[in-house]
């Protein structure tokens, strides 16, 4: 294994390769890329040997560029030469590694100058454009007048620009107990789309930074686009416009205030519509500031990681037990949309969150104490605000839930007595009641198990062990195997099965499989297992069991 001595002088080795000589000062090295036709002035620094980032390389403030080419950063001419996680550099091979880093800038560069990329620009306006982010809470394919707000800090992190037509969950506090921030009445912003991917004209001026660029950066990209912004602030009332355009390649928006010499009540309501003509007039000496467009908005959030899978937005699902399985689940099924978008979630429980549930559940320290069906419901509004969650403290039954009301029950109480009774309940319920998933694990977590019942055809929960004393219909523990019970008698805890965090997690997991295949219309296998502990449960298969004849809830002797 090399030292870092050995590795410096591998490296130096390859930039005296290429000519490169050494800043002492600096601690750069300076030479030319493509030496043999562009002869671009360069420095290179080398900030890590593990060569997980690549070498820096910056072109020379007097560099012969004759044109905007695509991944040169304006603000420090830094070359974008790899993209970031594209290319694993060896470690081992200093010397080789950066001479591979060397040709790859004079490809990108000689490619950047003879227009090869500039189908790149597209890919990557947002950096172009500017980076300060906007977070967009607006109904797909909206266009009109909406307002930018800033929305106030929650005193975990700093204020965000949104871009909203109304209410967002981007403005809610983080505490359902608080109530909603009170955002200020907001800046117009005039939302409009284009077909087109917004990117830059590489032989014109870039970046527009006055009205008059604006306008003609526009006339290149899509004439249909001039003179939005102008006609925007005429039908407005005060002395600042946003444009935002909602191109193919996404969102990105404009911001012009009228000089001050026309911020007077006479051109702001009088002669209002005489606006455009002195925009056209002046518009080389108003600013323009850019801003990049971030969506927000639910569909998008709970959307974007699901490519054509379909989530549980507007769906309303019940889920029974929010404690070490139930906590976790009640996470995954609101991260995968559950009360988005006309949905609810629904949360019961009965118990409180003390010390002894701290090592395996979702909520930590700051909830002992709380019922964790309102300790949940309080997490993932914090998280998840824009969600409907609702909590019932209590027992299911002496709630008195209408399970009709809902389209997926989940129980993850892992309470066999309780999941016996709901699935009576549910069985009873036909054919009004909801489909049911039951999520229990075996054992000390040796495994994690899951039911989905849909209907009368199939096995339901109580089916897979007909006599409360016999065997299980899918045998999972292996000979020998019992299941450990532990109480501290001296602390007066309650009895307890015990097991690692992992389990609980894996069979949240497993369930969460099974809710957004169901919403997806994927009913098998009905029954599924994972086996977490090798050396105490069996590998079990994944299955359709059918009804058992005997089954006192739905078989042939109910």
């Amino acid at each position: 294994m090399a030292d870092e001595r050995d590795i410096r002088r591998r490296i130096h080795d390859a930039f005296s390769q290429r000519e490169f000589k050494r800043d002492w000062g600096s601690g750069t090295y300076v030479g030319l890329l493509d030496p043999t036709d562009l002869k671009i002035s360069a420095t290179v620094e080398v900030t890590d040997l593990n060569f997980v980032r690549a070498p820096t390389i910056r072109l020379a403030d007097q560099a012969d560029i004759k044109r905007t080419i695509p991944h040169l950063l304006s603000s420090d001419l830094s070359l974008c030469y790899f993209e970031q996680g594209a290319v694993i550099l060896d470690r081992y091979n200093p010397t080789g590694t950066v001479l591979q880093c060397l040709e790859q800038a004079d490809k990108v560069l000689r490619d950047g100058m003879r227009g090869r990329l500039d189908a790149d620009f597209a890919d990557e306006f947002q950096v172009y454009w500017g980076l300060v982010p906007v977070m967009i809470d607006l109904p797909v394919g909206f266009t009109g007048d909406a307002k930018i707000n800033v929305s106030e800090p929650d005193g975990r992190g700093e204020a965000q620009i949104v871009l909203t037509r109304g209410a967002s969950w981007l403005t809610k506090a983080p505490d359902p107990g608080k109530g909603r921030y009170k955002p200020s009445e907001g800046l117009p912003c005039r939302v409009v789309r284009t077909k087109k991917r917004l990117t830059i004209n590489p032989d014109g001026h870039w970046p527009p930074d006055t009205l008059a660029d604006l306008n003609v950066w526009l006339r290149w990209v899509d004439p249909g686009l001039v003179g939005a912004i102008e006609i925007a602030l005429r039908q407005s009332h005060g002395s600042v416009q946003y444009l935002a355009i909602a191109a193919a390649n996404g969102v990105f928006i404009a911001r012009i205030e009228l000089p001050k010499g026309f911020r007077t009540p006479e051109f702001l309501k009088t002669r209002r519509a005489a606006l455009p003509y002195l925009l056209e007039r002046f518009a080389s000496k108003i600013g323009v500031d850019r801003t990049s467009g971030y969506r927000a908005d639910p569909q998008y959030v709970f959307g974007r990681n699901m490519s054509r899978i379909k989530n549980l937005s507007g769906k309303r699902i019940l889920l029974i037990g929010c404690g070490t399985i139930g906590g976790f689940l009640a996470h995954q099924l609101a991260q995968a949309g559950a009360g988005a978008q006309g949905g609810k979630l629904t949360l019961v429980d009965r118990d409180t969150l003390k010390t002894e549930n701290l090592g395996r559940h979702l909520l930590g320290a700051p909830y002992l104490g709380k019922n964790k069906a309102e300790g949940c419901a309080a997490f993932l509004y914090d998280q998840l605000p824009m969600l409907s969650v609702s909590a019932a403290a209590g027992d299911v039954f002496d709630r008195d839930l209408a399970f009709n009301r809902f389209d997926l029950l989940v129980d993850a109480t892992g309470e066999e007595a309780l999941s016996i009774a709901i699935n009576d309940k549910i069985v009873r319920s036909r054919p009004h009641a909801p489909a049911a998933l039951f999520v229990w694990l075996i054992g000390n977590g040796a495994a994690a198990q899951c039911l989905l019942v849909c209907g009368p055809d199939g096995a339901c929960f109580k089916c897979l062990k007909p006599a409360l004393n016999g065997e299980p219909r899918f045998r999972t523990l292996k000979k020998g195997v019992e299941t450990e019970v532990e109480r501290n008698l001296a602390c007066g805890d309650a009895r307890y099965v015990p097991f690692p965090v992992s389990r609980s997690v894996a069979a949240a997991s497993l369930a969460c499989e099974a809710a957004i295949d169901w919403v997806n219309g994927v009913r098998e296998p009905t029954f599924r297992s994972a086996t977490l502990d090798r050396h105490k449960a069996f590998m079990v298969k994944d299955a359709l069991p059918a009804k058992a004849a005997n089954c006192p809830a739905c078989g042939q002797e109910a």
